[in-house]
């Protein structure tokens, strides 16, 4: 028989020490640190992380004087682009590993959310969120012959994480995409906790015969395949919001610039809220990546009630599952878009879908998932 826990029970603290050395950017993979912290603290646990969280950012409003901070000394300055993950993982975060373990001592459970590899071996039990098997994705894009080159190059580095990976004591990802592919390189099962998604920010309002976009300008966002779909549909309006790359040149940004019809406007500079209020309008969002891991985009814009048109592949073909429209090619895709302009479903269904991927939802499952396994 479940054992039944009283509300005014005491639950039992552990110390918990959450691994993301590298703060520099915030992404995805920040987001789910932020709310991990947010639900051990809720549980009161005793928390820490190795790494230490950016000023002015989305960790402003955690409780900071509750996480102790370990500084990770960063490798940025004396270390050239050449052979960078080779030093960073293989010398550096080596050496540091004995160092770090004194100063942060014996923990109950290290929770990595960064890369299974920068675990340092202080808790008596591991816990990875892998946002995806990196190592895979370099195979993928390659054809056969450069492909035994690039498993030659990083085979030091593929030994090391699967060692890692081998240690850890529970596997969490984020689709079952993401699943799959952890199964095919490292051979271990992964459950699946849905990574957090603000949605409060998004709603519907009255909406327009529009096709946004929303990410980086990177090629693996496919904005080529957007590019041709605005073509062969000249009377639409097609957006893409999203960033440049800071203080340089983008020549992916100036290849879609050079190549996008009249009826198709780029914005480098969107904030937050005018991304939310472009979702709101629009009818359509169009997603061009192919084998996304998750898509966090794709469920914001159905927050926003936009029908989502996706690739048959990755994350978005779960998250859109029975009320997306999806395509294998451009022919594929312009059929798509036409066929969801024309479409009369309410913006109420996506809404209701994208709930499914709420901040709460990942809270609980994460915690759920941490228990369920005996660590909390």
């Amino acid at each position: 028989m479940d054992k039944v826990i009283d509300d005014n029970e005491e639950l039992a603290v552990k110390k918990v020490l959450v691994v993301h050395p590298y703060l520099n950017e915030i992404g995805g993979a920040e987001e789910v640190l932020l709310k991990i912290f947010e639900a051990l603290i809720e549980r009161k646990q005793n928390c820490s992380l190795l790494g230490e969280l950016p000023m002015g950012s989305i960790f402003d409003n955690l409780p900071l004087s509750s996480i102790k901070q370990f500084h990770y000394d960063s490798d940025e300055g004396f270390f050239s682009n050449y052979f960078r993950a080779h030093r960073r993982l293989l010398f550096h975060h080596s050496k540091l590993k004995g160092k770090l373990r004194k100063k942060v001592g014996k923990v109950d459970l290290e929770i990595s959310t960064s890369d299974p590899i920068y675990f340092i071996g202080s808790g008596k039990k591991r816990v990875a969120y892998v946002h995806f098997p990196e190592n895979l994705t370099r195979m993928q894009k390659s054809d056969l012959k450069s492909r035994w080159f690039w498993r030659l190059f990083y085979w030091p580095i593929t030994f090391q994480i699967k060692r890692q990976v081998a240690k850890t004591d529970l596997l969490l990802c984020n689709s079952l995409y993401t699943k799959e592919a952890i199964m095919k390189c490292w051979k271990r099962v992964a459950e699946v906790v849905y990574p957090p998604v603000d949605i409060g920010e998004f709603e519907p309002v009255q909406k327009e015969s529009l096709v946004v976009s929303v990410g980086r300008f990177v090629s693996s966002k496919n904005y080529e395949l957007i590019v041709e779909v605005a073509k062969r549909l000249p009377d639409v309006k097609f957006v893409i919001a999203g960033r440049k790359r800071s203080n340089e040149n983008d020549p992916y940004f100036d290849k879609i610039a050079s190549l996008k019809p009249d009826n198709m406007t780029l914005i480098t500079d969107a904030t937050r809220a005018n991304v939310s209020a472009l979702l709101g309008r629009a009818k359509i969002y169009l997603h061009g990546m192919v084998g996304e891991h998750f898509g966090i985009s794709v469920v914001e814009a159905m927050a926003a009630g936009c029908i989502p048109v996706v690739h048959n592949s990755g994350g978005p073909k779960e998250t859109c599952e029975r009320i997306g429209f999806f395509y294998n090619d451009v022919e594929d895709c312009v059929k798509a878009v036409s066929e969801a302009l024309q479409s009369n479903v309410s913006s109420d269904v996506f809404v209701e879908q994208a709930k499914l991927f709420s901040v709460d939802n990942f809270k609980r499952n994460f915690i759920s998932s941490l228990e369920r396994n005996g660590f909390l």
